[in-house]
């Protein structure tokens, strides 16, 4: 499907790029998640595991790649949502009002027509894959920056996936209140666990202008993180 040699850009729909360079990195970007995108999301996975790591990883990376990119994709569309409706994202009494009048008319119907308004608007899900025989480097970003209010819950929901080793567990104590990305973020450390991938691989980065959420597989006993990397 996509060529390894050099530098080449795939144009497989009017929402999806699948990109490969030098056999090294691949790259997809998209607006909305949709089977297509699904579907391109695995194909990207296989073509990086096809190289360098055991395809048994991938039911894992697929679940987890695909958790982020909805979460990054329902983002910009949250974010169009309460630039339309005049909410203010950095006011809490007005977060909190946009955020209920969203959960109470967003829809999978409106979804379709709130990911072309975020593509206009220039707001994108990009999925990069880095990799090489000692690991894999898998960054979910979308260009709009997390509210404040958000915050203090993605850490928390995060704080409460490390104590957990078992799925089945977690929906037993969380039972109501397995909601959103609360849900998605706790499920991810608990499978890269069960994967033998250890959960401090994968971390959420919030800048002022995008947030990046980031996996990281090491392959090899020599693996540097990329985070040990910017300290050098």
């Amino acid at each position: 499907m996509i060529s390894g040699m050099g530098k080449e850009t795939s144009e497989i729909s009017d929402h999806i790029k699948l990109h490969v360079e030098n056999e090294k990195t691949l790259s997809l970007k998209t607006h909305r998640i949709s089977k297509s995108v699904e579907e391109h999301i695995k194909k990207a996975i296989e073509l990086v595991l096809e190289k360098i790591a055991s395809p048994s990883l991938l039911p894992a990376m697929y679940t987890i790649i695909k958790e982020l990119a909805i979460n990054a994709c329902k983002a910009n569309q949250k974010r169009v949502f309460f630039e339309e409706s005049g909410f203010d994202m950095n006011n809490p009494a007005e977060y909190a009002k946009g955020v209920k009048s969203y959960k109470q008319l967003f829809s999978d119907e409106m979804s379709l027509d709130y990911g072309a308004k975020a593509k206009k608007k220039g707001y994108y899900c990009l999925i990069n894959f880095s990799y090489n025989e000692e690991g894999i480097i898998v960054e979910v970003i979308n260009n709009t920056p997390i509210a404040k209010q958000e915050e203090k819950a993605i850490r928390e929901r995060l704080m409460k996936g490390m104590e957990y080793d078992d799925i089945a567990q977690f929906y037993m104590d969380n039972a109501d209140n397995t909601e959103g990305a609360g849900l998605g973020l706790a499920l991810i450390l608990i499978m890269l666990k069960g994967e033998g991938v250890d959960p401090n691989h994968f971390r959420i980065i919030l800048g002022e202008e995008e947030t990046i959420a980031r996996l990281e597989i090491p392959l090899s006993k020599n693996y540097t993180t990329k985070r040990q990397l910017q300290k050098n």
